[in-house]
């Protein structure tokens, strides 16, 4: 039951409309009992339905964690899928927020790759069901949109718990905030020590050596 309520969700959240042949393409499933499902969900109250498609109703939404992490993402390396990993493992669903090239700019430093292939190679990540770009000027809109049960911080992000409880409270959102406390160990574990390296290594090209 969830993983269909989690594919109408989806794109609900992403303002598609949830047929049962656009479902079908989500799931990656046949239609043999689909509609039997679809049916049973929208007698239990799950679902309301508008012509062709359908929605989640309140009572449906609450039988799904929904979580949210947010991110730079500028150089995947392992410790970005760790933590994903580990947020997933959280909810039902995962959503990730990635930050967009101003906001990185004034927070943080210029990122290396552009927020659109940023936010395509993190769509591309196992752990992730739905990945979007953070609103500008404005990082909690995106959360307000998502309305998520959880939302996950890194184990080296520098966002505040209680900072964070206290804006969701003033905007009233009830979600739970956890930080993953778990570190993946690897040669080069964030995108500062892969930096690093690039300079250190001076960008050498082989091809031109050979040359």
């Amino acid at each position: 039951m969830k993983e269909l309520l989690a594919a109408i969700w989806k794109l609900n959240f992403l303002g598609e409309k949830a047929t049962p042949e656009r479902i079908i393409r989500e799931m990656r499933c046949r239609e043999r009992n689909l509609r039997k499902r679809l049916g049973e969900l929208l007698e239990d109250g799950l679902l309301e339905k508008e012509g062709k498609a359908y929605r989640l109703t309140d009572m449906g939404r609450k039988k799904l964690s929904i979580v949210a992490a947010g991110g730079v993402f500028d150089i995947l390396h392992p410790g970005h899928v760790f933590f994903l990993e580990k947020a997933k493992e959280k909810g039902d669903m995962l959503v990730v927020i990635v930050a967009r090239d101003s906001t990185v700019t004034r927070r943080k430093r210029i990122p290396i790759v552009p927020e659109e292939q940023r936010l395509e190679m993190v769509k591309a990540l196992k752990p992730v069901d739905v990945a979007v770009l953070g609103e500008v000027g404005d990082i909690y809109a995106t959360v307000e949109k998502i309305k998520p049960d959880i939302i996950a911080i890194g184990p080296n992000q520098t966002h505040r718990e209680d900072e964070i409880k206290e804006e969701l409270k003033r905007r009233s959102l009830r979600c739970e905030v956890v930080r993953i406390r778990e570190y993946r160990e690897c040669k080069l574990p964030s995108t500062r020590s892969i930096l690093q390296r690039i300079i250190e290594l001076n960008f050498p090209d082989q091809r031109l050596e050979k040359k």
